[in-house]
């Protein structure tokens, strides 16, 4: 009966968003959008063995990431997850600290993760705009996460973010860095504070979707600002990749 009621649930907040975005973009736009993330998901599977291919990233072919948790094949974390893994292993043995719980969803992870909400075996639950370990950390890393700071809670604040950044860069070792991916059109107010320099990094680059399909290409930063957020699929079309060094 619960499983009943949980499926009722998810079937109800799926037509209610096919409703509301169809008021937005036409009936015929939103089930066409449908039925392409429907024939990507099924060709995309894992299990399937599918050779889904790689994205240059500074001047290499990094392979896509292909998982099934949260359908990597068809959405950013395709490119993320696989820069992120990278970043790791170019850290292997260095102290890392993890805001929001996103890798362990994906491969073994023995780092300190800390995520406000998600309860979890060894996650830290803590708000990242207070945040204090008493301690620093080779490699800060925040996956898509940042966005949601002061946006999706109760209490919208639009300066929380850059509070968060600045509790992040306290955590960051001499030498050390905080790397973050940042979904673009996601939470406009942080697009601003990225583009105008308000946050503070110290290089930013961006990758940019093709419209119909999971395929990223490296472009150059000022294409991607303005680039919408896909709501009705929960997509980014267009992600930077920001690093900060220790202050």
């Amino acid at each position: 009966m619960l499983l009943l009621r949980r499926a009722g649930s998810v079937v109800s907040r799926v037509v209610s968003r096919v409703a509301s975005f169809s008021r937005e973009r036409g009936f015929t736009a939103v089930v066409r959008s449908c039925a392409r993330w429907g024939l990507d998901w099924w060709r995309g599977r894992p299990s399937r063995g599918r050779d889904h291919g790689s994205f240059e990233w500074e001047g290499r072919r990094i392979p896509y990431f292909v998982h099934d948790y949260h359908y990597t094949w068809l959405n950013e974390r395709a490119v993320e997850v696989a820069l992120a893994l990278e970043v790791l292993e170019r850290h292997r043995g260095a102290s890392v600290l993890e805001i929001g719980n996103v890798l362990g969803h994906y491969a073994p992870v023995d780092h300190t993760v800390v995520d406000k909400y998600e309860a979890a075996p060894g996650v830290l639950n803590r708000d990242v705009a207070d945040l204090d370990l008493g301690r620093h950390f080779d490699l800060v890393l925040a996956i898509s996460t940042l966005e949601h700071v002061g946006l999706d809670e109760d209490v919208l604040d639009e300066d929380k973010p850059v509070r968060a950044v600045e509790r992040l860069r306290a955590h960051v070792a001499p030498g050390g860095l905080l790397w973050v991916t940042h979904p673009v059109g996601y939470n406009p107010a942080l697009d601003a504070r990225f583009r105008d320099g308000t946050l503070g990094a110290t290089r930013m680059r961006a990758l940019r979707r093709e419209p119909s399909r999971n395929v990223w290409r490296e472009v150059p930063l000022d294409e991607v600002w303005g680039t919408p957020y896909d709501r009705l699929l929960y997509t980014a079309h267009a992600v930077v990749v920001a690093e900060f060094d220790a202050p």
